[in-house]
C-alpha cells in the first residue's frame, strides 16, 4: 500500500497539467449543479411553507370536535367572493372571516388585527394603507348581494401572490361558520392523517387543493435528479479521459512496474487513486463556489414575475443532503470510470512497450 501511495504522489506531481481539465470538469460540474438544484428546491420549499402558512393543512366542511394527532391549532372560517368597484374598475377579492386570527400573526408586516388585514399585494395595487375604508360587494351565505365597510388595520404577506394581491383577513364574533381549518406539526402529513383519522368525514387536504401545484413539485424533484445525474455522469467521462490518457504517456513507466514485479491490480488502484483525489479535491472546490454564489444571488434578490411564479423573486434553498448526495454520486462514478478505463488499458505487452530500452 504504500508503494501505492508515493506513485500517486510522483505521478501527480509529475503530470499536473494532465489533471488539469478533469479537475475544471468536475469543479464545474459540481458548482453548477448544486446552484441549479438549490434554487429547484428553492421554489418548492418557499411555495409550500407560503400556501402552508395561510391555507389550512386539511379543511373539513362539517361539525367535527375531535382533536386530530399532530393538530396544532384550530380555526372556524368563512370565505365569501366579492369585488371592490375603485378607479372604475372591479377589482376581485376573498374575506375570509375567521374566529381565531392568532394563526395569522405570524404573516402581519404592519398594524395590527383589531379590524381587515389585507394582502401586502393587493393594499400595494389598490395603493390603500392602515387607517382606509374599503367598500366591499360579496354574496353571503343566503346568495343575497350585501356591502361590507372594511376598515383596514393591518397589513400582511404570506409569500404566495395570489393569496396577497386577493385575500382579506377579518376575526369574527359570528356564531356559525362554514368550515373547520386544522393546522399540523407537518403539513407534508395531512394526507396521511387524513387518511387515517378522518374516513367518511367529508374533508380536503392543502395538497388536493393545490393538486396542480403539489405534481409540479413533484416534477421539480424528478428535474433535480436528471441535472444530478446527467451532470455527474459527463464529470464521469472527464475522469475516464483522463485516466486513458495517463495510461498512455505512462506506459513506459507501467511497463517497468510490472518488470519488477507489481500487479495490475496493483498498479489500476495508483490511477484509481489519482482520479479519487481529482474528484475530491474538484468537489470541494465546486462546493465552495457553489456555497458562495448561492449566499450571493440570496442577497442579490434577482425579481421574477408574481404574476406567473406567485413569489417576488427567485429563491434558494441550500440543503446538507444535496452536497452529501452530490458527493456521492461524484465518488462513485469516478471510481467506477477510473476502474474500467484502467482495468482496459493495463493489458498490454511489456516487452513491446520495453523494446529498445
Amino acid at each position: 500500500m504504500k508503494e501505492i501511495v508515493i506513485l500517486i504522489k510522483g505521478f501527480l506531481k509529475k503530470n499536473r497539467k494532465h489533471f488539469l481539465f478533469p479537475f475544471l470538469s468536475i469543479l464545474i460540474g459540481v458548482w453548477g449543479m448544486i446552484v441549479v438544484i438549490s434554487v429547484i428546491k428553492g421554489f418548492d420549499v418557499l411555495l409550500i411553507r407560503s400556501i402552508t402558512s395561510f391555507n389550512p393543512h386539511i379543511t373539513i366542511f362539517q361539525q367535527y370536535n375531535k382533536k386530530i394527532p399532530e393538530e396544532i391549532s384550530r380555526i372556524k372560517f368563512s370565505t365569501y367572493q366579492g369585488f371592490f368597484n375603485i378607479y372604475g374598475k372591479k377589482i376581485g377579492a376573498s374575506l375570509m372571516e375567521v374566529d381565531d386570527i392568532t394563526i395569522f400573526k405570524k404573516l402581519l408586516v404592519k398594524g395590527s388585527f383589531e379590524k381587515a388585514v389585507i394582502g401586502n399585494a393587493l393594499a400595494q395595487n389598490l395603493n390603500i394603507d392602515i387607517g382606509d375604508n374599503l367598500n366591499l360587494i360579496y354574496t353571503d351565505d343566503s346568495g343575497n348581494i350585501k356591502m361590507k365597510i372594511l376598515k383596514v388595520s393591518g397589513i400582511f404577506k404570506s409569500g404566495i401572490y395570489i393569496v396577497d394581491s386577493a385575500f382579506i383577513l377579518q376575526e369574527s364574533t359570528k356564531k356559525s361558520y362554514n368550515y373547520i381549518g386544522i393546522y399540523l406539526k407537518n403539513p407534508e402529513k395531512a394526507q396521511e392523517i387524513k387518511s387515517k383519522y378522518l374516513n367518511g368525514i367529508l374533508a380536503t387536504t392543502w395538497e388536493e387543493q393545490n393538486e396542480n401545484f403539489a405534481k409540479a413539485v413533484e416534477m421539480d424533484s424528478y428535474f433535480a435528479m436528471l441535472i444530478t445525474f446527467f451532470v455527474v455522469f459527463m464529470s464521469g467521462f472527464s475522469i475516464s479521459n483522463s485516466v486513458m490518457y495517463s495510461i498512455f504517456v505512462r506506459k513506459r513507466e507501467i511497463g517497468i512496474l510490472k518488470s519488477l514485479g507489481m500487479g495490475k491490480q496493483k498498479i489500476a488502484m495508483v490511477f484509481i487513486g489519482e482520479s479519487m483525489i481529482i474528484a475530491l479535491v474538484g468537489f470541494v472546490f465546486g462546493s465552495i463556489l457553489s456555497i458562495i454564489t448561492v449566499k450571493i444571488l440570496e442577497n442579490v434578490n434577482i425579481p421574477i414575475p408574481q404574476n406567473i411564479f406567485y413569489i417576488d423573486k427567485i429563491p434558494f434553498y441550500l440543503s446538507s443532503t444535496d452536497i452529501i448526495l452530490a458527493f456521492i454520486f461524484i465518488t462513485l462514478l469516478s471510481f467506477t470510470f477510473s476502474f474500467i478505463s484502467s482495468r482496459k488499458l493495463l493489458s498490454f505487452d511489456i516487452v513491446e512497450v520495453l523494446h529498445g530500452e
